[in-house]
């Protein structure tokens, strides 16, 4: 018989969709409770379970489109934005408070191969960040002008393209204007 605490815990764990599919009690032993709980399993087999996790999925979704409007749109515009929150959900459980899906979500993506995706998230993970407390300076690099970006996913415009030869350094501090530095990266 499973304590109040760890049948919380395996509630938790089915909400989150990983201990449905654990597999048998020899090959996962916490699965073992699962199985030997009635109202767990019963849990698991109701048909309302799937339409609690589309729920708790649409409103991960939700909460970072309307935090993350920047990243999600531009997303959305490289087809990856479902397949990459998909990805992101089964690797990294959304955190207990939601004022945190969205900080997690863009730090995420602080090491994306795409430039400008990684700019954009960049960008506005300084904003959050800064908006909640003080936060240290930072240099965003982008391969175009980040203003033009903005304002391209804010209209819902099409995006600048890449300039070759030249970056921009947005430098974001805390209570200060925004810089922007245009230099060549080309050798003379």
């Amino acid at each position: 018989m499973l304590t109040l605490l760890e049948q919380q815990q395996r509630l938790l764990e089915i909400l989150r969709g990983h201990a449905a599919d654990a597999g048998s009690a020899e090959s996962n032993p916490d699965r073992a409770g699962l199985e030997s709980d009635p109202w767990l399993g019963s849990v698991i087999r109701s048909p309302g379970l799937r339409i609690l996790r589309q729920t708790a999925s649409w409103w991960q979704r939700f909460q970072i489109e309307s935090t993350c409007r920047y990243t999600s749109r531009l997303m959305k515009r490289q087809g990856c934005f479902e397949g990459y929150l998909d990805a992101h959900f089964a690797a990294h459980p959304a955190p207990p408070a939601i004022e945190e899906l969205a900080v997690e979500f863009l730090a995420s993506l602080e090491e994306d191969e795409n430039p400008l995706l990684r700019a954009v998230a960049q960008f506005e993970l300084f904003c959050m960040k800064s908006a909640q407390a003080p936060s240290r300076a930072t240099t965003v690099l982008w391969d175009r002008n980040p203003e033009a970006v903005l304002l391209a996913l804010e209209r819902f415009q099409p995006l600048p393209d890449p300039e070759p030869g030249v970056r921009y350094l947005l430098r974001l501090k805390p209570a200060e204007p925004v810089s922007c530095l245009r230099e060549s990266t080309r050798e003379e």
